[in-house]
C-alpha cells in the first residue's frame, strides 16, 4: 500500500506539473465491508477516481460503507458471480460525453478472491446465454486489487492493461503532435513509472 501510495502522490503532482488532463480524485476514508476484500476499501481510500483517455476507475458507490453495501443491486444470475465493477475502458469516448456516459466494457473484480480481470462484452453475453458453457476467456490481470492499481494502471504493465482491454493498436497510437493518443500513458511516461 505504501508504493501504491507514493505513485499516487507522484501522478499528482507530475499531472499539476504537466496538466495532462488525467482526473486524480481525492482520497476519502472508508469503512471496512465484511463481504468486500480489505484491500477494496483501502484502495479506494486512496483516491476517488483515476482516469485518462482510454480508462475511468472509479470508487464505486456501492463500497461507500456498509449501509451502501446492504443497497448493493445484485445479480443471482450472472455467470461471473456477480463481480465489483471498478472501471471501465472509455476509449474512444469524446471528452465532452464522458460525464454523459457511465464507461464503457467494465474491469471487474471477483469478490471471491479478490482478482482482477476483464472479460470481453460478447463473450459475457454468450456465456449469460450459455449458462451450460464451463468458462469464459478471460485476461486475468492481478491476484488482488493493490497488485492491480500498482503495476497496470500505475506501473510498466500499463501497455498489457491497454492491449487486453482495447487491442494491441491502441498501445502505439499518436496524436497530431506525435504524443502517446492516451493522456495516462503520457502522465505515466513523465513520472518515470513507464
Amino acid at each position: 500500500m505504501e508504493t501504491l501510495r507514493a505513485k499516487l502522490d507522484l501522478v499528482r503532482r507530475v499531472e499539476a506539473e504537466h496538466g495532462f488532463g488525467v482526473e486524480i480524485g481525492g482520497p476519502r476514508a472508508l469503512e471496512p465491508i465484511p463481504e468486500v476484500p480489505g484491500e477494496v476499501t483501502e484502495v479506494f481510500g486512496l483516491f476517488s477516481r483515476l482516469a485518462g483517455d482510454y480508462f475511468d476507475f472509479v470508487r464505486p458507490e456501492e463500497i461507500a460503507g456498509p449501509d451502501a453495501w446492504r443497497w448493493r443491486r445484485t445479480n443471482e444470475n450472472c455467470p461471473l458471480g456477480d463481480p465489483l465493477e471498478i472501471g471501465h475502458e472509455r476509449y474512444g469516448l469524446p471528452r465532452d460525453l464522458r460525464d454523459d456516459i457511465p464507461g464503457g466494457a467494465p474491469i471487474r473484480l471477483d469478490l471471491r478472491d479478490g482478482s482482477v480481470y476483464y472479460v470481453d462484452p460478447d463473450d459475457y453475453i454468450a456465456f449469460y446465454k450459455n449458462p451450460d458453457v464451463d468458462e469464459v476467456e478471460s485476461a486475468d490481470f492481478a491476484p488482488g486489487i493493490v497488485k492491480f492499481f500498482d503495476s497496470f494502471v500505475l506501473g510498466p504493465r500499463y501497455p498489457e492493461l491497454v492491449e487486453a482491454v482495447i487491442g494491441p493498436n491502441a498501445v502505439d497510437e499518436r496524436d497530431r503532435e506525435g504524443r502517446p493518443r492516451d493522456s495516462w500513458t503520457r502522465l505515466l511516461r513523465a513520472s518515470g513509472l513507464l
